[in-house]
C-alpha cells in the first residue's frame, strides 16, 4: 500500500469546497470526506497545483472537527476521503487540576508533541470523555503551552497507556474498549500488560527464543522451598520476581553461602538468613507465593562494579514490521539488586560500555536482532495487536545474550539522557506510521481502497 501524506489545511475564503492536488483528478469521483468517526459530504471539488496540500474550506474544516493543522495520510475508500490516522491515547486517572494527568503529565505532553512533528492528529481521551450519542469525545490537547479539552470525532485507532493493572481491569474500562473494538471496529494496540509468566512460556515453547531465557519455575505454596533450595543449588544466584510487577519493586536477590543465604532488594543492604525455611517463613507474610517467578541469576557485564543491562525498545514501522529504535545501557545502583532509575540506576549510552568500535558495533547488531527475534515471536503468539515492547536484555561474561523481561506499556525514563533524544524522535514517528497502518488496514480489509 503506497502512502503519500498530504497537509490539511483551511481555506478560508470558499464554502462547502474540497480542493484538491491536481493528480487526484485522475482517481475516482470523491463525495465525501472523513476524519475518524465524522464524515462530510454534500460539496464540490476543484483542483489546484500545490501537490502536497489538501484545503477544505472552513465550513468543512469546522464540521470535521479539526483541532490543528497538520499533515496527514489519506485514503479513499468506497469514494471517501479519509484523513489520518485520528490517534486516540486510551488512559486514566484524569485529575481537576492544571496537571490533569498528574505526575504523568508530562509524559503526555511529550507523546503529543512528538506525534505533532509527524503526521496525524492525537489526542488524550478516558471512559468519561466519550459522547457515545453524539459519536464525539471531549479530547484533551496540549495547545501554546497549555492543556484544552475540545470536542472532537472518535479516533481511527486507539493507542492504550493505562497506567496500571488495575485501571485495566475496571469495568468502564472493559465496556469502552469492547464497544470501540467490537461495535466500532476501531484498532486498539498495545491493549493489555504482559505477564511475565505468561510471556517466559510463550517464549519457551518456541526454538527461535528458548535459548534466550533464564531457567525460570512459577512459585507454588506446596513445594516452594524445595523448588527454591533446587534452584540456588543449581545456579548459587536467583531471584524471585512478581509476576505483574513493574519498576523493579518487590523483586529480591537471594544468593546462597556457606552459612546459609543473603537476601537482598531494592530497598537497601543485605539480610542473611540461616536457611531456605527461614526465609520462606518471612516471605510467607510479605507475599503471595503464587504471583512470584523464580529465576536464574546470570553473572552480567558489569562496568565500575556495577551490574549491566540493556533497554532494547521495539516498534512496528508503517508496514507493520518490527524494527529496534532505541538502545540503551543501564547499570545497577548502589546496594540494589535492578538497574531501575527509581531505584538509583543510571542510564549509559554504548560509547561508554563498549568504547572499542568494533565490539560496540557486534553487540549492537546481537541486541537488535535478539529483540527483533523476541519481539516477531511475541507478536505470533499473543492475541491483538502490538505495537512497541521494552526488553530488558543482558550479556554474560561469555557474550551471551539473555531477556530478563519483556513491557508492553515500557517507561520512557531513558529518555531523559541527552544522547536518546533522538531515539526518542524515532519512537514518536514509528507510533504514528504503525497507528496509520493500523487505520488504513481496517478501512481497507474488506475493501479496495485507492491511496494517493
Amino acid at each position: 500500500m503506497n502512502k503519500k501524506r498530504f497537509t490539511i489545511v483551511s481555506h478560508l475564503t470558499s464554502e462547502k469546497t474540497v480542493h484538491l492536488p491536481i493528480q487526484f483528478k485522475q482517481q475516482i469521483e470523491i463525495h465525501s470526506v472523513a476524519l475518524g468517526s465524522h464524515l462530510v459530504d454534500g460539496f464540490t471539488i476543484s483542483y489546484h497545483q500545490h501537490s502536497h496540500k489538501i484545503l477544505l474550506s472552513a465550513d468543512i474544516y469546522s464540521d470535521l472537527l479539526i483541532p490543528y493543522e497538520s499533515k496527514a495520510d489519506v485514503v479513499i475508500v468506497d469514494q471517501a476521503l479519509y484523513i489520518g490516522p485520528l490517534i486516540g491515547i486510551f488512559t486514566a486517572g484524569f485529575e481537576q487540576k492544571s496537571q490533569p494527568l498528574g505526575a504523568r503529565s508530562d509524559f503526555f505532553i511529550k507523546l503529543l508533541q512528538s506525534f505533532r512533528q509527524h503526521a496525524g492528529i492525537a489526542y488524550l481521551f478516558g471512559t468519561h470523555s466519550i459522547d457515545w450519542e453524539r459519536g464525539t469525545v471531549e479530547g484533551l490537547l496540549y495547545q501554546q503551552k497549555k492543556w484544552i479539552k475540545k470536542r472532537l470525532p472518535l479516533p481511527s485507532v486507539v493507542y492504550d497507556r493505562l497506567p496500571n493493572r488495575k485501571a485495566t481491569q475496571s469495568a468502564f474500562v472493559q465496556e469502552t474498549k469492547r464497544k470501540l473494538t467490537q461495535e466500532y471496529d476501531f484498532p486498539w494496540f498495545n491493549p493489555y500488560f504482559f505477564n511475565k509468566w505468561h510471556i517466559h512460556d510463550q517464549l519457551m515453547t518456541d526454538e527461535r527464543t528458548m535459548f534466550f531465557l533464564p531457567h525460570s519455575i512459577q512459585l507454588d505454596p506446596a513445594d516452594v522451598i524445595m523448588k527454591i533450595k533446587t534452584l540456588l543449588h543449581l545456579h548459587h544466584v536467583i531471584y524471585l520476581k512478581p509476576m505483574n510487577g513493574s519498576h523493579g519493586d518487590g523483586i529480591y536477590r537471594l544468593t546462597a553461602t556457606e552459612s546459609g543465604m543473603t537476601i537482598c532488594t531494592n530497598r537497601g543492604m543485605g539480610i542473611r538468613y540461616e536457611s531456605v525455611d527461614d526465609f520462606i517463613k518471612q516471605f510467607r507474610k510479605d507475599c503471595v507465593i503464587h504471583d512470584y517467578i523464580a529465576q536464574q541469576g546470570i553473572e552480567l557485564l558489569q562496568i565500575e562494579n556495577q551490574l549491566l543491562d540493556f533497554r532494547v525498545h521495539t516498534n512496528k514501522n508503517k508496514n507493520g514490521h518490527w524494527t529496534v529504535t532505541a538502545v540503551a545501557a543501564k547499570a545497577s545502583g548502589d546496594h540494589t539488586v535492578t538497574t531501575h532509575q527509581l531505584h538509583g540506576g543510571t542510564v549509559k549510552t554504548l560509547n561508554v560500555v563498549f568504547p572499542e568500535a568494533k565490539t560496540r558495533l557486534q553487540m549492537l547488531q546481537q541486541l537488535s536482532e535478539t529483540a527483533i527475534t523476541l519481539s516477531q515471536v511475541i507478536d505470533e503468539k499473543m492475541p491483538g495487536f502490538i505495537g512497541e515492547i521494552g526488553f530488558d536484555l543482558g550479556i554474560d561474561h561469555t557474550g551471551a545474550i539473555w531477556m530478563f523481561e519483556a513491557n508492553s506499556r515500557p517507561g520512557r525514563e531513558i529518555f531523559q539522557h541527552a544522547s536518546l533524544k533522538n531515539s526518542e524522535w524515532l519512537i514518536g514517528k514509528r507510533i504514528v506510521d504503525y497507528s496509520s497502518y493500523l487505520s488504513q488496514t481496517a478501512l481497507t480489509i474488506t475493501d479496495h481502497a485507492t491511496v494517493n
